[in-house]
């Protein structure tokens, strides 16, 4: 039969037909293949046979009647083989996050049944009820001060942490009153959630006492507030997180009892907005790749990166939600695997990667269950831009920053954990010495498939990562 057949390890690709018998093994079709495309005999390239919408990744102990073949429909693809040993060597410089001690003076949650939530709320709510009777000028809700000067990063644990510093939400004060009983208000509805042992997401609650909280805005502060004084996480309060990320990729896992093999979902399948519902994770993926941008992770899922390169794919489509981000700890936890990640080379991608990597400083007390300082930031670089890093991107692709994005890029030099991590600074200033940015999207004014067949092989290969 004859079989066409695209070299996809040079730029631009190359297409080519070639006539072979179904019995043929693998390994001597990888012969056939160089010989036919010109590719050197010593070079290692990887097979692949599409026939439909499916791709199979030839193995050389193989035959390619082992594979569904089709006159009509089949054809294969030459791609190079990617070394993933410089990923591998991030094993051993890994933190372990599982058993983190937190410094004495931080704010941090915990993961509580719910028995315990409900006890904790009864608690709270008991002792304030007591002081209002017995002691009502010292009648308060002590809740953790979230401003910048209780807000610190920690250089050992790489996090961005909360300290104890407190304000008071006074029972007898003019000022707070109103906020004293939106709170009221909250921990009634999330006990009687407790209670019922079903769970609910923060626009819910908004609507369970909208008149009372005025704006969603105002129940989603006193959420992390209550989350914050109580001292445990957002799933414990039986709150759902809205989740808009998407994973692909070598991994299976059961979801509410139900076994998931994200292989065979062909777009992705959608985090779950409760972690709790996610266990026995099973992968053989040397890494998870964390994508900024939907569409790139489309390109990339369409051409089973995952298969290429032995992966896990996941993107929360632009900035993080707390879903995405707790799912990508538990990843971190479980698999202990590499993590890396592609973002835009401009400040916005900067900022994506900070909130991945040390947390948030709004949700500074939920850092052990939401940040993952061992991602490391794969691409897009600004270096990556630069005429010598031999990606030779168009410049046509380049867009000029704005006056904003250099003001934004200056305040972050002098961030504490910018200033921690030489690297980080050190692409911050190139991004600043070009005057230019990027979107990852720019790698395809080269070539449609630029990134799965030469700018991500290229990078994991040698390495380049910080």
């Amino acid at each position: 039969m004859k079989l066409p057949v695209r070299n996809s390890t040079v730029l631009p690709g190359t297409n080519h037909e070639i006539d072979v018998q179904p019995e043929i093994k693998i390994k001597e079709l990888h012969s056939l293949v160089k010989e036919v495309t010109g590719i050197p005999k010593k070079q290692r390239i990887v097979l692949f046979l599409k026939t439909g919408k499916k791709w199979y990744r030839l193995e050389e102990e193989k035959s390619l009647n082992n594979y569904p073949l089709d006159e009509k429909k089949s054809k294969l693809d030459i791609k190079r083989y990617v070394s993933t040993n410089k990923i591998k060597e991030l094993i051993l410089t890994y933190h372990k996050l599982r058993d983190i001690d937190f410094p004495y003076g931080v704010i941090s949650v915990e993961e509580l049944p719910t028995p315990e939530t409900k006890k904790l709320l009864v608690d709270k709510a008991q002792d304030f009820v007591f002081d209002a009777l017995y002691n009502p000028k010292s009648a308060a809700f002590r809740i953790p001060s979230r401003s910048k000067d209780n807000i610190s990063y920690d250089d050992e644990l790489q996090m961005v942490l909360l300290g104890r510093q407190m304000i008071e939400r006074q029972f007898r004060s003019l000022s707070s009153v109103k906020s004293v009983a939106q709170m009221s208000t909250l921990m009634r509805i999330l006990y009687e959630i407790l209670d019922r042992e079903i769970h609910t997401t923060k626009r819910d609650l908004f609507y369970m006492a909208v008149n009372e909280f005025e704006t969603q805005s105002t129940s989603d502060a006193l959420i992390e507030d209550l989350g914050a004084m109580l001292q445990v996480t957002r799933s414990s309060m039986n709150i759902w997180a809205t989740s808009k990320g998407v994973v692909i990729g070598r991994l299976s896992f059961k979801e509410r009892g139900d076994l998931i093999d994200c292989r065979k979902i062909g777009s992705g399948k959608s985090i779950a907005p409760n972690i709790d519902d996610i266990d026995d994770l099973e992968s053989d993926a040397e890494f998870v790749l964390v994508i900024e941008k939907d569409a790139v992770f489309n390109r990339l899922a369409e051409d089973h990166f995952y298969d290429y390169v032995p992966s896990i794919l996941v993107t929360a489509k632009g900035q993080p939600d707390m879903a995405t981000r707790e799912f990508l700890r538990k990843l971190n936890d479980e698999l202990q695997i590499p993590i890396l990640a592609i973002m835009d080379a401009d400040v916005y991608g900067f900022e994506i990667m900070r909130v991945y990597t040390i947390g948030s400083k709004a949700l500074s007390f939920e850092a052990r269950t939401l940040a993952v300082p061992n991602i490391k930031w794969l691409g897009l670089l600004p270096s990556d831009l630069q005429e010598d890093s031999g990606f030779h991107i168009p410049k046509s692709a380049f867009i000029k920053m704005s006056p904003n994005d250099v003001k934004k890029a200056k305040k972050l030099l002098d961030e504490e954990f910018v200033l921690k991590r030489p690297k980080w600074r050190e692409q911050l200033q190139i991004l600043l010495d070009l005057g230019i940015k990027a979107e990852i999207q720019a790698l395809n004014a080269r070539d449609p498939q630029f990134i799965t067949n030469h700018y991500l092989p290229e990078k994991i290969e040698r390495g380049d990562f910080i």
